[in-house]
């Protein structure tokens, strides 16, 4: 089997958790990294001894480089992975699949006008308590979904923005606490619960008013077509990084994540299982989703098959944070 030959594009601090990923793939090699800031551009390619590139157009023209990882700020997502995937390389994206839906539906279509694979970092849907979740939930013991809440609480101060200009700017970030934090969130139950439309939404800027433009708090309701009602409170408000919590209602039954902890409500009894003991990397409330993720991705791809998280996956939750900004701006309701 030949390994597939991968570049990184963007080497600030999620680029870590894509780099350890690849060092223990024998379906993928990691080629050139890339960057527009020198000094992180030296770091990264002398640590993972690799070639590196100032330019990204001059990484995705390369040969050897069979798939590229866009790592950079939201902004330039669109644009980098269009042209990769223009250029014949497979692109694995992080979140988001671009800071609006217009820009995810074009991601999309390139990835179908260039046959390449088009994936978005959705890494939690890999954490194991994650996964456990989906197995129930596809089983069907615990019958159709009433509704659910989800709450991310965490901790960002102004320095996380003032260090990184283009966080907390509806230009470039998009967003803040939903597209940047919460998304992971958003995507793990709409993925759970089967789906769901936006009722309405609210959004503040309750401690970083005078440091960002866009938001660092928000609340939405979602409801499905059975009536269902689904809850998602975010905030970087919080004094520490909490475990993200996400609690399911079935007609028979209920399953209540804390972090790596799951607690099950069955019909026959309650269980508790823990997944602490998985291998993190990065900041351990985001869980280990990365690795298991990444090396799926390419999995996928020698077997010629689709990613298991689709371009209609990201396009999404693009949609429902675009509706969500709209509902909050605009004061938009969509009656139950």
């Amino acid at each position: 089997m030949k390994r597939l030959g991968v570049g990184v594009i963007g080497c600030g601090a999620i680029s870590g958790n894509h780099f350890h990923a690849l060092e223990k793939l024998d379906t993928a090699q990691l080629r050139a990294v890339c960057d527009i800031d020198p000094d992180k551009l030296q770091k990264a390619a002398q640590e993972q001894g690799v070639k590196g590139y100032a330019d990204w157009r001059e990484l995705i023209s390369q040969r050897d480089i069979d798939a590229v990882h866009v790592c950079v700020p939201h902004y330039l997502h669109a644009q980098i992975s269009i042209a990769a995937l223009q250029a014949g390389k497979h692109v694995l994206c992080e979140k988001p699949l671009g800071v609006s839906l217009k820009e995810a539906q074009a991601m999309a279509q390139a990835a179908k006008d260039s046959g390449k694979s088009l994936t978005v970092c959705f890494q939690n849907r890999f954490n194991g308590a994650s996964r456990r979740m989906k197995e129930i939930i596809d089983g069907g013991e615990l019958g159709p979904i009433v509704g659910g809440s989800a709450f991310v609480c965490w901790n960002r101060g102004g320095a996380y923005y003032t260090d990184s200009p283009w966080r907390g700017k509806w230009a470039t970030e998009g967003g803040s606490v939903l597209i940047n934090q919460a998304i992971h969130t958003l995507d793990l139950m709409r993925w759970l619960s089967g789906g769901f439309e936006l009722t309405a939404a609210s959004m503040s800027a309750k401690r970083l008013a005078d440091v960002i433009e866009t938001e660092d708090t928000c609340d939405i309701l979602f409801t499905n077509a059975q009536g269902g009602r689904f809850l998602l409170y975010c905030s970087n408000c919080g004094v520490s990084n909490m475990p993200v919590q996400l609690h399911l209602i079935f007609e028979r039954g209920e399953m209540h994540m804390d972090g790596p902890r799951l607690t099950i409500k069955k019909p026959s009894g309650t269980l508790f299982e823990d997944y602490a003991t998985e291998t993190k990397v990065g900041k351990d409330y985001w869980g280990s989703g990365h690795g298991p993720f990444i090396a799926d991705f390419y999995s996928r791809l020698q077997a010629g098959q689709p990613p298991f998280i689709t371009p209609d996956d990201g396009m999404e939750s693009t949609r429902l944070m675009e509706e969500a900004y709209l509902s909050s701006a605009q004061g938009r309701r969509r009656p139950e």
